[in-house]
Order: C-alpha cells, then sequence, then structure tokens
C-alpha cells in the first residue's frame, strides 16, 4: 500500500468513525434509525425532527416513492445522465447493421469455402439479433 492510500484509508476510516459517533449520538437524543442505508455510503440513515440524515456522509437525504414526486429539476437532472432506451436500442440496431455490412463485404471478396461458411453462419446469426432487436 502506497503512503497516499494509506492516508486516504486512515482519514476515511476516521470520517466513518466519527459518523457512526454522531449516529449514535443522535439516537441517544431521540433520533430512528431506519431500515435503509444511505444511497452513498450504504449505512443505516436516521430520522430526526422528521427529515432523513445520514450521519456518516454527514447529509441530508431526500427519499421520494416515485420518480413524478421529485422536483421537476432534479427529474430533468436524470433524463440527462440516463440514455433512453431509444436511443440505447437505436444504436445497438445500428452496430449490428454495421457489422453485418462489414461482414457482407469480407464475404464478396472471399473464396476460401471455410471462411465464406464462418460467414455465412454469423451474418445469419446477426440478422436473426437485429430481427430481435426490431
Amino acid at each position: 500500500m502506497k503512503t497516499g492510500e494509506k492516508m486516504l484509508n486512515d482519514n476515511s476510516r476516521k470520517n466513518e468513525e466519527e459518523g457512526i459517533k454522531a449516529l449514535a449520538k443522535a439516537l441517544r437524543n431521540g433520533g430512528t434509525l431506519l431500515n435503509i442505508g444511505c444511497p452513498v455510503c450504504s449505512y443505516p440513515l436516521i430520522r430526526i425532527n422528521d427529515k432523513i440524515y445520514c450521519k456518516v456522509c454527514n447529509s441530508e437525504v431526500l427519499i421520494y416513492k416515485d420518480e413524478k414526486d421529485l422536483p421537476k429539476e432534479i427529474r430533468k437532472a436524470l433524463k440527462k445522465e440516463t440514455p433512453q432506451k431509444e436511443d440505447t436500442h437505436s444504436a445497438i440496431k445500428q452496430s449490428l447493421e454495421k457489422k453485418i455490412e462489414n461482414l457482407r463485404k469480407r464475404l464478396d471478396e472471399s473464396d476460401d469455402p471455410d471462411e465464406i461458411m464462418k460467414l455465412s453462419k454469423t451474418i445469419d446469426k446477426l440478422l436473426e439479433t437485429l430481427e430481435k432487436v426490431d
């Protein structure tokens, strides 16, 4: 382990210990331990005065039951980050079509019977896959 890694591990361990102590203190002061883990560090969350916190990360955590309940700006940000299913579908289709075309060109140029069989089988499989994607 390098010196920088050791220092980083020591610091994160220290922060984790401080967070656990803060969690214990919040429980003693009437906080309620939840059966939900923090999305960042996976430690249990705690409810204090109708707000939910991660004492290890030292941050407030917002929980929504449905995406519709999220604030508009967060929904927009999530849509930008998450590739749309249609985009992925289109990209897969384009990749398959490109591969089929490349193999077709190789098939046109080949005189070797074994290679022709392999290429034909591969093209056939790709066409089947393309059909399933459509």
